[in-house]
């Protein structure tokens, strides 16, 4: 019997027509499995701006199985992550961005890696991708995949995809993560690689032609270098 998909999306200010590619997105998929129950969890993380009672409601008329996540202050992508999968109820649960900057196809290959027993699958973004984002987020992935091949010693060392999905026995790993901002991915797949008994899957995504990611801050990534040096840790404390 198919499985039923609680798909995940943190939102942090989006743009105010958010709502609509939400929509078409999840119509598109539900359209691909008329056989499974497909949930979807979305969480405002704090936002300041276009996640007011209008676009919950909005969101809400999507399909009755919606489930809004909410609190007042902002506390990073990885803490609103947790927040929602702490609250879904499928076996299987994927989470992405609220632009999906992977195509459909992606998604579906996801889907059926899952089907295949795959306890976590990541999905890679395609280098068209990493040739358009801003040279300080360049330098940041390029740094980021080193270090995790070098330092952590990682199979699957390209770890910021923004498209990951997983079964229970992923679930379980990832709410034993407790970075709040971008690594918490990276944390998701260094303490699950160190399971020998979780299979993980990667795959390469295909990312939307139009997607142009933010730059990021300079204080950003000195936070993230020390979480970085906080999932460095994880081995020797297990």
């Amino acid at each position: 019997m198919p499985q039923n998909i609680d798909l995940v999306l943190p939102c942090y200010n989006p743009p105010d027509d958010f709502v609509g590619m939400v929509d078409s997105y999840f119509q598109n998929l539900k359209a691909y499995y008329p056989d499974r129950q497909l949930n979807l969890f979305i969480v405002n993380d704090g936002s300041t701006c276009n996640f007011t009672d209008i676009q919950i409601q909005q969101l809400l008329m999507i399909q009755e199985s919606v489930h809004i996540v909410s609190y007042c202050s902002n506390q990073g992508k990885g803490y609103a992550l947790r927040k929602a999968v702490a609250e879904t109820t499928s076996q299987l649960i994927i989470y992405t961005d609220y632009d999906f900057p992977f195509r459909i196809e992606s998604m579906l290959r996801l889907i059926e890696e899952l089907d295949k027993d795959a306890d976590i699958v990541l999905v890679s973004r395609s280098q068209d991708y990493l040739d358009v984002i801003p040279f300080e987020r360049k330098i940041f992935s390029v740094m980021s995949k080193q270090m995790n091949r070098v330092l952590l010693g990682m199979k699957y060392f390209e770890t910021q995809g923004g498209l990951k999905g997983f079964n229970q026995k992923g679930k379980e790993h990832f709410l034993k993560t407790t970075i709040n901002e971008f690594l918490f991915d990276t944390e998701f797949i260094y303490r699950a690689s160190l399971d020998k008994d979780v299979r993980i899957v990667n795959i390469q995504g295909i990312t939307r032609e139009d997607i142009r990611p933010n730059r990021i801050p300079i204080r950003v990534v000195k936070k993230e270098l020390i979480n970085f040096f906080k999932i460095l840790m994880i081995k020797r404390s297990e």
